[in-house]
């Protein structure tokens, strides 16, 4: 029985460890905005996330949206590429509705590239790597902007990341982003992918 207890507490230790070093990493690019003083940016990628019934996006999404908006001020020769497919529970794609909002917001709809095939992370980057020209920053949400540049290097792509800052009035949705990427990290460190 000790003998049992032995080995769980072990693979407790080494899940906690695990976890601990991905929520470092995590960490490590959260706060990146170097790029938000650029000028010689060729290509932002948004990358979708969720999208409300009303078919606009989600705070995470607007987020997101904000940031590359800032980036595209500073860059009017920059491509916008968009990129989400409809989710089960969303009613339009989510490229489709980054698109509505970038547009609503001053951005020629002759800049914006949509994607709209993608369901995860590594699926962005892959589908939208054809569209890349000259320097590229990936947009996403602060907390997940490690896993997305992770994966745009085994893509074999390079890329610079610009962070977003997820605000939220709920401290519970912390646990909720960090351990939901926690895990997609230990799972594109393992299969490549996420």
């Amino acid at each position: 029985m000790k003998k049992t207890f032995k080995i769980i507490g072990a693979f407790v230790g080494l899940i906690l460890l695990i976890s601990v070093i991905c929520l470092a990493l995590i960490l490590s690019k959260s706060t990146d905005r170097t790029a938000e003083n650029s000028t010689d940016i060729k290509t932002i990628l948004v990358l979708g996330s969720r999208i409300n019934q009303n078919k606009k996006p989600a705070k995470i999404t607007q987020e997101r949206l904000d940031a590359a908006l800032l980036l595209a001020k500073n860059n009017p020769q920059a491509k916008i590429i968009v990129s989400g497919a409809k989710g089960a529970d969303e009613p339009v794609s989510e490229a489709f509705s980054m698109k509505n909002y970038l547009i609503s917001h001053h951005i020629r709809a002759d800049r914006i590239i949509s994607e709209d095939k993608a369901g995860d992370t590594a699926e962005n980057i892959a589908y939208s790597k054809k569209y890349f020209d000259g320097k590229t920053v990936i947009v996403t949400s602060d907390f997940h902007l490690y896993r997305a540049l992770y994966l745009a290097k085994q893509e074999g792509v390079k890329v610079e990341g610009f962070a977003a800052k997820t605000k939220v009035n709920n401290l519970l949705y912390y646990p909720n982003y960090y351990g939901h990427e926690i895990l997609g990290l230990i799972y594109a460190f393992v299969f490549g992918k996420g």
